[in-house]
This record gives structure tokens, sequence and C-alpha cells, in this order.
């Protein structure tokens, strides 16, 4: 297999270490991400963007389940249409 590909798997169980390290909350695109200039924004609100540099700076799982959740939402409709 690809090193890529090895990365991936790395990546995958370190963060599904930190979901199971974290206490789970039963919807957190409800939850609310402090910018560093200190303005509040819901998650589920953040542009894709946005979301993913915040993530990479913080490696915040409540990030990285939107994310998750946005591609599957992403894969779904175009598998649907």
């Amino acid at each position: 297999m690809s090193d890529h590909y090895d990365d991936y798997c790395v990546e995958m169980a370190f963060a599904e270490q930190a979901w199971e390290k974290q206490e789970a909350r039963a919807n957190f695109r409800t939850e609310v991400w402090t910018t560093k200039d200190g303005k509040n924004i819901a998650i589920r609100k953040m542009e894709d963007n946005h979301l993913f540099y915040a993530y990479k700076y913080s490696q915040n799982s409540l990030l990285f389940r939107e994310m998750v959740l946005r591609l599957f939402e992403a894969k779904l409709k175009e598998k649907n249409t």
C-alpha cells in the first residue's frame, strides 16, 4: 500500500482514540467555536475553509466530526443526483 494510505490509517486511529476519550455529545453541531480574534461562531455555520484550518490548528474532535459529516452529506447528495 502507499505511504498516503498508511498515513491515513494512522490519522484515523488517532481520530478514533480522540473520539473515544472525549465525552460524547448528542448534537455537536450546536457547539460554538471561538475564533482567534474572540468571535463565537456555530460549528455548523463555519465555512469549509475556516473549518479545515481550525481543525488543522486545534485537532479539535468536534471540528473533525463536522468535516466528516459534511463529506458524507456531499457524497450522499452526489450519489442521489
